[in-house]
């Protein structure tokens, strides 16, 4: 591959030394990043905005963003860069090693299979299955995300379109992948360090909670799947009602419409997992109370907000010991407790945060 030049985005918020080293790595590591820029979200407005804030800053055309607790195989980024350079409809992901250490160890996962519903809301992204190696995938996943920043501006800019901090993978994997573009993984490797509660420096807000799932609805109307009026309804049951969109939402949409090359029955069959495994239980009876606890377990200091903004490495069910991050999540509470439904014997339990 010819070298290629790149920006690397930083999207930040109370990392402390973490973006530092961060940074130092990527120095230290790759030869054709041009520009690191690190974007501090000071108002909470959530990863995708603040990826975006950086995009548009950019003076390169290839652009690519990454946490602020990272690590990067030497090249890595470069390769990334190369890669996308030969194509501007690519998207690229490294595979990535997540653990507590932040280092190269242990597995590395493969980007991600995308489901029409994964338990919680439409179109969401687990880690993949795949642990073959390389090669195109549903969805990026891993916190490392690399693509052209004239082709994200042609899909209508869709991070700018966000809110909270989430669902930013899908929000430029599947526009893309409509637009006639590809998803690929790539066998470099970056580390990614695993927060857990005690790690974070900040909680985030019932608003900030309340931005994700307007995201995930958003997602829905930007994307436009043939059988949006179902999934606005299974989404209904999980959450709240879906916010308004506004003018900008219509007119990103219109955009990605000028420029899809496959249609959603296409990207459906080839991408989308529709079956629900046979190992996922059913929903909870709707008679079933969603009430907390009466006595609030692990009280929070009101100086913070309720949950924490950070993986779910897996929760214990008492009942039959799985651990998993998949169980179901039915309601959280604000002092960060969750009610789960197991995703093996499929009954009820309460998490405590902290775990």
């Amino acid at each position: 591959m010819k070298e290629t030049e790149y920006t690397v985005v930083i999207p930040h918020r109370a990392e402390g030394d973490e973006l530092k080293e961060t940074i130092d790595n990527i120095a230290g590591t790759q030869e054709n990043c041009a520009a690191i820029i690190a974007e501090e979200d000071r108002a909470g407005r959530g990863t995708g905005p603040t990826r975006h804030a950086g995009t548009v800053k950019a003076k390169t055309d290839i652009v690519i963003t990454t946490d602020a607790h990272m690590r990067f195989q030497p090249g890595a980024l470069d390769n990334l860069a190369a890669f996308i350079g030969e194509d501007p409809t690519r998207i690229g992901c490294l595979s990535c090693r997540t653990n507590p250490e932040c280092a190269f160890a242990g597995a590395s996962y493969w980007g991600a299979d995308l489901y029409e519903w994964g338990g919680e809301y439409a179109l969401e992204p687990k880690w993949s299955k795949n642990r073959l190696g390389p090669g195109e995938v549903a969805c990026v996943m891993g916190a490392c995300y690399g693509f052209s920043k004239a082709f994200y501006e042609a899909l209508g800019s869709p991070w700018s379109l966000a809110r909270g901090w989430g669902c930013d993978e899908t929000l430029l994997s599947i526009p893309a992948r409509l637009a006639g573009g590809s998803v690929h993984v790539l066998a470099d490797e970056c580390a990614h360090r695993l927060k857990t509660g005690a790690d974070v420096g900040y909680r985030q807000s019932d608003a900030e909670i309340s931005a994700i799932w307007y995201t995930r609805y958003l997602l829905l109307e930007y994307v436009r799947p043939d059988n949006l009026p179902e999934l606005r309804g299974r989404m209904r049951r999980s959450a709240s009602s879906p916010a308004r969109f506004p003018k900008a939402v219509r007119e990103a949409a219109e955009q990605l419409d000028k420029v899809r090359k496959l249609s959603w029955a296409e990207f459906a069959a080839e991408w989308l997992i529709r079956d629900v495994p046979a190992a996922v239980p059913p929903a909870a009876p709707a008679c079933e109370p969603e009430t907390p606890p009466a006595v609030p377990l692990h009280p929070v200091h009101p100086a913070f907000g309720p949950l924490p903004s950070v993986p779910d490495p897996g929760v214990r069910c008492p009942h039959c010991g799985r651990i998993s991050d998949r169980h179901r999540i039915t309601n959280t509470w604000p002092n960060g407790n969750r009610r789960r439904l197991c995703d093996r014997c499929g009954r009820p339990f309460v998490s405590r945060f902290p775990a």
